[in-house]
C-alpha cells in the first residue's frame, strides 16, 4: 500500500509513540506511576493537535497497516509497536472523540500494556471506541495459532460497510477498495477454519438491516461457494457481488426502505426499480466487477422468471445471482425487522424447501439447506431435505 503523507501525520506520530511509551510503563510498572500518569498526560496533549486538525482520531489496521485519516502511515518504530499492541488485543479500530479525559485515556493505555490472554473484556468508553475482530488460539504444532472468529468479524465489517455506503448515498465515488478488503478479509476468514461455513449460524441482526444484510449475505454465499469447490478470483467476485447486489436500495426514498408496513402498490412499484438502479450505478463505477453488475440485476428474477425486472426475452440467472436469492430468501426470514418477526431455522428450511424448484434454484437451495442442517441439532435430518 503507497504511502501519502498528511499534514496531522506528524501529530499522529508523536501520539503514536507517547501512547506506546506510556503502555510499556504501565506494564513495567503500574498504571498508575507518576511516569506513566505524566506520558498519558502528554499523550492527552497530542491528541488535542490531532483533534485541532482533524475532529477527532480514527486507526484502522488494514493487513498489518495503520491507516489514519483514510491513508496508510509512514511505518517507524512507535507506528509498529502501536499496530502490534492493537493487534495483539483483537482491536482493528478505534475511534476517539474530542472530550476525551486523562482518566479515560489511561483506560486505553491500560489495555495495551496488558498480555491479551489476561485481558478483560475491551469495552467502548464515553469518548473511545473500539473495533474488534475477536481472537481465538487454537493450539498447533505447540504453540498458539491467532484465527479469526466469523461471528465477531461480522459486527465490524458491517462498521465498515455502512461507511462505504453512506459515501454512495451522498452520491460520492464508490471506494470498491474497502469492499475488496471486506471481501478478503471473510475469505481469509473462512480459509483459517475447519468447516468454517458453520460459523454461519449466529449471524448478527442489527438496527441498519441494509448495511448488515449485504455483509450477511456476502458470508452465506461464500459458504455456498466454498461448498461448491468455487476458489480464487471467481470466489472474489462472487464475494464483491453479494455487497453490492443492493446498492440500488441506495437510491430509493428512506421512507420505502424503513416503512414499518407492508408497501402499497407505488412504493413496491418504486421498489422493484432498485435492482435496475443498482447495475445502472455499478457498470458506471471503474473498477467494479462484471460479476456484481449481472448480480445487482438479476438477483430478484427468480428461478422460474417471475421476479423483477422483466425481460422481453428469456434471460437465465447467472449462478451468483442464484446463490444471492437464495442467501436473500434466507436471511431476510432469519432477521427480525420492524413489519415482520424472525422465524425459526426449521421453519425456514420448510418454507425454502417449498420454494425450490419456483423461486429459487432447486439443487442449489438442497446444497445450502444441507450446510445449514450442520450446525443445529433441531433441524431436520440431511436425508429429508433431498
Amino acid at each position: 500500500m503507497r504511502h501519502h503523507s498528511h499534514p496531522a501525520e506528524s501529530y499522529f506520530q508523536t501520539w503514536a509513540r507517547l501512547l506506546t511509551t506510556a503502555a510499556a510503563n504501565a506494564a513495567l510498572y503500574h498504571p498508575q506511576h507518576r511516569q506513566v500518569l505524566r506520558l498519558n498526560r502528554q499523550t492527552l496533549e497530542a491528541l488535542q493537535k490531532i483533534f485541532a486538525q482533524q475532529g477527532s482520531l480514527t486507526v484502522k489496521i488494514i493487513d498489518e497497516q495503520v491507516i489514519f485519516a483514510d491513508q496508510p502511515v509512514m511505518n517507524n518504530l512507535s507506528v509498529e509497536r502501536l499496530q502490534n499492541a492493537l493487534t495483539r488485543n483483537g482491536i482493528s479500530h478505534l475511534h476517539i472523540e474530542p472530550g476525551i479525559y486523562a482518566e479515560e485515556l489511561l483506560g486505553l493505555v491500560n489495555i495495551l500494556s496488558k498480555n491479551p490472554d489476561i485481558q478483560t473484556n475491551i469495552s467502548d468508553s464515553e469518548h473511545i471506541a473500539y473495533g474488534r475482530v475477536a481472537i481465538r488460539y487454537q493450539q498447533t504444532a505447540g504453540r498458539s495459532a491467532p484465527v479469526l472468529d466469523l461471528s465477531d468479524i461480522v459486527g465490524f465489517e458491517a462498521d465498515r460497510y455502512m461507511d462505504i455506503y453512506d459515501r454512495v448515498k451522498k452520491k460520492q465515488k464508490l471506494e470498491l477498495s474497502g469492499i475488496e478488503e471486506i471481501v478478503s478479509g471473510f475469505i481469509n476468514a473462512f480459509n483459517s477454519q475447519s468447516e468454517a461455513f458453520l460459523a454461519i449460524a449466529p449471524l448478527r441482526s442489527m438496527d441498519e438491516y441494509t448495511y448488515t444484510h449485504s455483509t450477511n449475505i456476502c458470508m452465506l454465499n461464500l459458504a455456498q461457494a466454498k461448498v461448491l469447490g468455487i476458489e480464487g478470483q471467481l470466489l472474489n467476485d462472487i464475494g464483491i457481488a453479494a455487497m453490492l447486489h443492493d446498492v440500488g436500495k441506495m437510491f430509493i426514498s428512506p421512507e420505502i426502505l424503513s416503512k414499518s408496513e407492508q408497501l402499497n402498490e407505488d412504493e413496491w412499484r418504486i421498489m422493484q426499480q432498485h435492482p435496475r438502479l443498482g447495475a445502472e450505478y455499478l457498470i458506471n463505477t471503474p473498477g467494479v466487477p462484471r460479476l456484481a453488475v449481472v448480480t445487482a440485476f438479476e438477483h430478484h428474477m427468480r428461478y422460474d422468471h417471475q421476479g423483477y425486472p422483466q425481460t422481453t426475452q428469456p434471460w437465465p440467472q447467472h449462478l451468483a445471482s442464484q446463490m444471492t436469492a437464495i442467501s436473500d430468501t434466507y436471511d431476510a426470514m432469519r432477521t427480525h425487522r420492524a413489519y415482520e418477526e424472525a422465524l425459526e431455522l426449521d421453519q425456514i428450511m420448510a418454507i425454502m424447501l417449498d420454494l425450490a424448484g419456483t423461486k429459487l434454484h432447486p439443487q442449489l437451495t438442497y446444497s445450502f439447506l444441507q450446510v445449514l442442517s450442520g450446525f443445529d441439532k433441531n433441524t431436520p435430518d440431511q436425508n429429508n431435505i433431498c
